[in-house]
């Protein structure tokens, strides 16, 4: 049985679940099933989809990323329960008078997005643990957190050749290389590829603007949730600043440093995290802001919390495996047909955003895309520069959007807001920065 057009039902019955009933869980389960259905009845076997749950936990990557998920939940509890996130409220607004408008606190998010480009993963969680509490202080919506740190990490993470996508691309090209495809140094076309991240470049610039433009800043759709500023336990916890400053500075410099001496990425953000609870536990506990037995509590409490996001996250793993097993992408990209050369970046730049929007991933596209275009773009004369850049510019679209995401999933959890509310709110912005790349690419295609 020849899958073909089939492998797009899934994918196109969860996204449009998503956006009518808004309910990212109930919509990635069907297609889970309608999956695993297709699957079975190619295979003759039984029950694909619904194993494909579990065999998320098979995979080192997937599985580092759930459990970082809950232990991040326990990691945000316990700096809001010292008294850290009411600490840096006040001694920013009210002592030094640091940040004074919600333009600042904006601006602020940004600049930290910017700065983290290590790794996109790390960059949303620290850029938003730190601004939360001064969003909700500020009246800011919540949805324009998720959007500041979604729009700024992968963006940035893919732009800087030295982090872990970096080395993704060096070790995709060297492929291409060693294939007989390709003669070029890879590193230098990384670098030469920057300025042709259309997208990517865009979509930074445009945070940017909107954050000096837009007067009252994305709307919620519900109230301002000032929860974060409050403690949650019964005690008297002084707010001091160090108590969420020294644990986030923590986190910093031990994912970063585990990234560095191990080459991993996912290793890194994984262990950092863990190593993360387990000093800020014992610095709590040696200042005397609490006991261990509490501290396990607050842990807990927060691994709780983050228990739904982390389900969906799971069920998003789970759907991109089958998605892979169905060759979703191979035949998107094979149904594109020949181009005019001219029209080779474009083109390239919306199948990569088609792609990535149905897979969820940047990187699955990143890989899927390249040995099929370079080929192409070496035979038709194509600068190579210029298709990695619409390549990666096509990924990065897609995750964005994605309901499906896990960038997009995880910058929900951070800022605390619904999936498919983040992923509307965005939408506008990431489509304008489409438009613009999709339009960058046609003129590069003509005078490159």
């Amino acid at each position: 049985m020849e899958i073909g057009w089939l492998s797009l039902l899934p994918i196109v019955l969860a996204i449009i679940l998503a956006f009518t009933i808004k309910d990212v869980f109930i919509s990635l389960l069907t297609g889970i099933i309608v999956s695993g259905i297709i699957l079975d009845v190619k295979n003759k076997s039984l029950s694909l989809g619904f194993n494909s749950i579990y065999k998320v936990f098979q995979d080192d990557y997937a599985a580092k990323s759930i459990l970082f998920c809950l232990i991040i939940g326990g990691f945000v509890y316990v700096i809001e329960a010292s008294g850290g996130v009411h600490g840096m409220v006040e001694y920013l607004t009210k002592k030094k008078q640091v940040v004074k408008s919600q333009r600042g606190v904006q601006l602020i998010t940004y600049f930290i997005g910017i700065l983290m480009f290590i790794d996109a993963t790390s960059s949303v969680v620290i850029s938003g643990v730190a601004a939360r509490p001064l969003f909700d202080y500020f009246h800011v919506s919540r949805e324009k957190l998720a959007y500041i740190t979604d729009s700024t990490s992968s963006p940035v993470a893919w732009l800087v050749p030295f982090n872990s996508a970096g080395a993704f691309l060096i070790a995709m090209i060297s492929a291409q290389v060693s294939a007989g495809t390709l003669d070029v140094d890879p590193m230098n076309t990384i670098i030469a590829t920057i300025p042709f991240q259309l997208y990517g470049i865009v979509s930074i610039l445009i945070v940017g603007v909107v954050i000096f433009l837009d007067k009252d800043g994305i709307k919620e759709n519900k109230t301002v949730n000032n929860k974060s500023t409050k403690i949650v336990y019964d005690g008297n916890y002084t707010p001091k600043i160090k108590n969420i400053l020294v644990p986030i500075i923590l986190l910093v410099g031990l994912i970063v440093g585990i990234m560095i001496v191990t080459g991993d990425g996912s290793t890194g953000i994984y262990i950092g995290v863990i190593m993360t609870l387990i000093l800020t536990g014992i610095y709590y506990v040696v200042q005397g802001v609490t006991d261990l037995k509490t501290y396990s509590e607050w842990v807990i409490k927060g691994m709780s919390n983050y228990l739904g996001v982390t389900m969906i996250l799971t069920l998003a793993f789970a759907f991109s495996n089958l998605v892979s097993e169905l060759g979703t992408g191979a035949y998107i990209a094979s149904i594109s047909g020949s181009i005019n050369p001219i029209f080779i970046p474009a083109m390239v730049f919306v199948l990569g955003a088609i792609m990535s929007f149905a897979t969820g991933t940047s990187g699955g596209t990143v890989g899927i895309l390249i040995p099929i275009v370079f080929p192409m773009a070496v035979s038709l004369q194509v600068a190579i520069p210029v298709v990695l850049g619409a390549i990666i510019s096509g990924g990065l679209f897609g995750d964005h959007c994605s309901p499906i995401s896990d960038s997009t999933i995880l910058s929900s959890m951070i800022a605390e807001v619904q999936v498919m509310d983040h992923v509307t709110t965005q939408m506008p912005y990431a489509l304008i920065a489409a438009t613009i790349s999709c339009v960058g690419f046609l003129i590069l295609g003509v005078v490159i």
